[in-house]
């Protein structure tokens, strides 16, 4: 796993020992990018259920002002620490040791880009509150963009009376969708 594009381009990311991560792949994250192209650059990010921090970090290379990262493993969310440490971004990301979808309340402010991508196997409801949450508290800034990343034997879409797809992917492992908020 690797930082593909930006200022920290070619750092290896790690995580930590004896936690399983579903990493993206190189292959799925630098297409991901590539379509989100400099929609995000100076916005303020939010990773949840970060792992160990690439696709925030991969923001924070490539122009975004700020990370905001949730990850419920203590363990884990010390090795996003270390990531950006090791990339040189540490003043540019803030990590939160929180479950989701109640961590959400450790969030601050709006973000114009959001990263969900929860492991494969949450419950139905789980995700629900969550994106639910993400409405209610406008996280979501307008222009903003919101990227979930599921499983194809996931069929959990967020509602359309909130929220409306404005590019669908799959890679195969994963679907990635990308989402705006409905006014």
């Amino acid at each position: 796993m690797r930082v593909i594009a930006g200022s920290a381009k070619g750092n290896r990311l790690y995580g930590a020992k004896g936690y399983r991560v579903r990493p993206i792949s190189d292959r799925t994250k630098e297409s991901l990018f590539d379509f989100l192209g400099d929609t995000f650059d100076g916005a303020r990010v939010l990773d949840l259920f970060a792992g160990v921090g690439s696709l925030g970090i991969e923001a924070l290379s490539r122009g975004a002002a700020h990370t905001d990262f949730i990850e419920k493993h203590r363990a884990t969310a010390s090795s996003i620490k270390k990531n950006l440490e090791r990339v040189h971004l540490a003043g540019s990301g803030d990590v939160m040791v929180a479950v989701l979808p109640q961590g959400l309340s450790r969030a601050r402010g709006t973000y114009g880009l959001i990263f969900v991508d929860p492991p494969f196997r949450i419950e139905w409801r789980l995700l629900e509150e969550l994106f639910r949450l993400i409405h209610a508290r406008g996280l979501l800034g307008p222009g903003g963009l919101l990227v979930y990343r599921r499983s194809p034997q996931s069929g959990y879409e967020p509602p359309s009376s909130e929220w409306s797809m404005a590019e669908r992917r799959d890679y195969g492992d994963s679907i990635v969708s990308i989402y705006t908020v409905n006014d």
